[in-house]
């Protein structure tokens, strides 16, 4: 988990993208037994880094909707909007509790 950034149970939670998954994180760290905690929180932190990685992706799709008010018809465009079940299930998580 060594990024070089100091993660905290409240870092996580601001850097996830949708408050449903803040809310899903937050819930499984207060229900998650204290001996399973690293593993979860190493699963969220891996989580928001590999989502931040695809932020550029994502900004330079939103800047061609901006200029042709489409995304462009090529496999780079990727899903820009998910639903909040879509999210959870990237995230991995679906119900409450565990690692």
């Amino acid at each position: 988990m060594s990024t070089g950034r100091q993660w905290t149970i409240d870092g996580i939670s601001h850097a996830l993208p949708h408050p449903e998954l803040r809310a899903t994180f937050m819930r499984e760290v207060s229900f998650t037994d204290v001996d399973a905690l690293p593993r979860l929180l190493h699963h969220w932190v891996t989580f928001v880094q590999q989502f931040e990685s695809e932020r550029p992706r994502i900004e330079r799709l939103r800047g061609l909707v901006d200029e042709d008010g489409r995304l462009p018809a090529t496999p780079t465009a990727g899903p820009v909007e998910v639903t909040a079940d879509e999210l959870r299930a990237a995230a991995g998580r679906g119900g409450r509790g565990a690692a």
